[in-house]
């Protein structure tokens, strides 16, 4: 599977559901469900490769400001919504943290369960446990850690949007 197929298959997903994370997840299921266990495991592959490329910190300041803080698994969480946004969501985002005040505002910029449909209809489909490559993600945030306290300054728009 080429990543512009990973996107499509996502893009899918996106456009049968509304912006509700649960609806989301559900349409991705929908969506992978037509794939051999080869397919699911490219699309963990793609998938795993775009979480690592965004586990960045200015990506981090932005679920921060946009979820009223952030955890290690939060971010994570954070990372799940953010692919399930789509590639043009995903790749602004990634030039530039503050495009996501241009969205509507969320509830809860994050959606767990979304990154667990290849693996779950993989082992369902009797592949076992999908193979996963631990190395893809860095040891540490890429790019310059950020201080609490300046964080709706580095992002202005979003705290605009998002700080009652």
């Amino acid at each position: 599977m080429q990543l512009e197929e990973f996107w499509k298959i996502v893009e899918v997903a996106r456009s049968a559901s509304s912006s509700d994370p649960d609806e989301r997840v559900d349409a991705l299921r929908a969506a992978l469900s037509r794939l051999s266990l080869a397919q699911l495991q490219e699309f963990q592959a793609h998938y795993d490769a775009l979480h690592a490329r965004a586990y960045r910190w200015d990506l981090w300041g932005a679920a921060y400001v946009m979820n009223g803080g952030c955890s290690d698994d939060g971010f994570h969480y954070f990372r799940d919504w953010l692919i399930s946004e789509g590639r043009e969501v995903y790749e602004a985002a990634l030039r530039d943290p503050e495009s996501l005040a241009a969205l509507p505002r969320v509830r809860a910029a994050e959606n767990e369960p979304y990154g667990y449909v290849a693996r779950g209809l993989f082992e369902e489909a009797g592949g076992g446990e999908l193979e996963r490559s631990a190395s893809t993600q860095p040891s540490e945030p890429v790019g310059t850690a950020w201080d609490e306290s300046e964080i709706n300054g580095l992002y202005p728009r979003l705290a605009e949007k998002y700080t009652d």
